[in-house]
């Protein structure tokens, strides 16, 4: 087993680090925020060729995707 060091924090500072608001605001680049995540191949393929036909990047395709999927949520839980 690892020898570790023990924190040099105090119990306090601990609990406030804790709390809700004590998070640090996420890192943007521009306006926007990364997000790493993974998907089955067959979906990747499948957004890769609607973005070949849109002449667009897979990136700005599952944006798309995901902010038409969002609008036509809202739209539900509105009628």
């Amino acid at each position: 087993m690892a020898i570790t060091q023990p924190s040099k924090r105090s119990k306090a500072d601990r609990f406030a680090a804790g709390a809700p608001d004590a998070k640090p605001a996420p890192k943007l680049r521009g306006n926007r925020q990364p997000i790493a995540f993974t998907l089955p191949p067959e979906i990747i393929v499948a957004i890769d060729v609607v973005a070949a036909e849109e002449k667009r990047s897979r990136a700005n395709m599952i944006e798309i995707i995901l902010g038409q999927y969002l609008q036509a949520r809202q739209q539900r839980e509105a009628a």
